[in-house]
């Protein structure tokens, strides 16, 4: 591996399940990429592409706001962490703009490169990687019932303060 992975793919939670093996075969399929302060590594809407993973820098992950030409920023990534990964699992669009803070080191990994190579790996690579995502997703799942639990609370809590105070 790289001088570079002092971050390590296994790391992210889609890829946990890889061999030792495996994940270097995975580094050499894909490509470190230096990208500059404030560029565009991808934006929202357009076609989906592959996988990043931070090795150095920060970026900033933003939504646009519907009926707007403003942005809401999701969140701010660091080192290690990855974006782009539902790429690897679906063709649909890009669902947010990702924008460099600083300057950056990326590790780039092709969709279809990454499919194609997923499809002839022997084994059940295949599997693993698939139950990976699907665990992932159960625990965003979770994750976001849990948030609209809440606001839905927090939003009766207010409702209620607000009837009350005009009595």
């Amino acid at each position: 591996m790289s001088d570079h992975s002092a971050f390590s793919l296994s790391a992210i939670k889609i890829f946990a399940r890889f061999t030792k093996e495996e994940i270097e075969d995975l580094w050499q399929l894909g490509e470190s990429i230096h990208v500059r302060p404030h560029a565009h590594v991808i934006i929202e809407g357009e076609p989906t592409r592959g996988l990043f993973v931070i090795i150095s820098g920060q970026v900033s992950v933003y939504r646009n706001e519907p009926g707007s030409t403003s942005m809401s920023r999701l969140a701010l990534l660091d080192e290690g962490a990855n974006f782009g990964e539902l790429s690897l699992v679906d063709q649909a669009p890009r669902s947010a703009t990702v924008i460099a803070e600083t300057a950056c080191q990326l590790f780039y990994l092709n969709a279809e490169s990454f499919l194609a190579w997923l499809e002839k790996s022997p084994g059940d690579l295949s599997l693993r990687f698939y139950r990976a995502c699907s665990e992932e997703l159960a625990i965003r799942m979770r994750r976001v019932n849990q948030d609209y639990i809440t606001a839905q609370q927090q939003l009766w809590k207010h409702a209620l303060r607000r009837a009350e105070a005009k009595e």
